[in-house]
């Protein structure tokens, strides 16, 4: 008879298998941009772009580990934020450089729009960048090719407000309720992988920050999410 793991051990084992895909996935990227970076003389247009490619689905790979881990210590009460003051846009700036290749694969395009010069908040750089790579990507996977998902950015008092509207499928009224829940994963057309932590997650790392966060969404319309953090 098979003895059954209860979630704790499970969870343990998750946190264990994920910490130990850190170490090669973090070698592949290092070796992929030591190539890119010593050969580019002696590569075609055509290899160069393989090889960026890649790079970049090493990179979404070690988000998904991170993802893991950074739910294993959230539930353990180990979720602590080093905050510095940064500039809040450059970091959207950054995320949206370092995703571009999530929305080049469905020929997607991203809208900036932030009116204001700059915008500077005392934040986790690293959970912050989590939180909107995590929207993004998860704004590209429900969304259409050739579709369009619009980012803004905005400061109003002392508040930072960042939106993410994308026009895909949309969410049932009744999944609305736990899309914030781990382990949860919407239901569309499109096979797509995922662990179902990237919102469950978001939540967390924004309510670290004193934030809120909520959705709207409307099916075949699209889904708008909303965070507020202080400055």
């Amino acid at each position: 008879m098979q003895n059954t793991i209860t979630p704790i051990a499970k969870d343990t084992f998750i946190a264990m298998f994920t910490h130990d895909l850190k170490t090669p996935i973090n070698s592949g990227i290092f070796a992929l941009e030591m190539l890119l970076k010593n050969s580019s003389d002696n590569l075609n247009d055509f290899q160069k772009e393989l090889l960026t490619d890649l790079l970049n689905s090493s990179k979404y790979m070690k988000r998904l580990t991170e993802n893991a881990l950074c739910k294993f210590r959230a539930d353990n009460g180990n979720l602590t934020l080093n905050k510095e003051k940064v500039s809040v846009k450059k970091l959207v700036k950054d995320c949206i450089e370092e995703t571009k290749y999530i929305l080049n694969e469905k020929n997607q395009k991203l809208k900036f729009y932030c009116s204001q010069k700059d915008i500077s908040a005392n934040v986790d750089v690293l959970e912050l960048t989590r939180v909107i790579n995590n929207l993004i990507s998860n704004a590209s996977k429900y969304s259409d090719k050739n579709s369009v998902i619009d980012v803004v950015l905005k400061k109003i008092d002392n508040k930072i407000y960042f939106q993410i509207q994308d026009y895909g499928c949309g969410i049932k009224m009744k999944e609305l309720d736990n899309v914030f829940e781990k382990y949860v994963r919407l239901s569309n057309n499109q096979k797509s992988a995922g662990t179902g932590l990237g919102l469950y997650i978001t939540k967390l790392i924004i309510e670290a920050h004193n934030g809120n966060i909520n959705i709207e969404s409307k099916p075949k319309k699209g889904t708008k999410i909303t965070f507020s953090i202080p400055e």
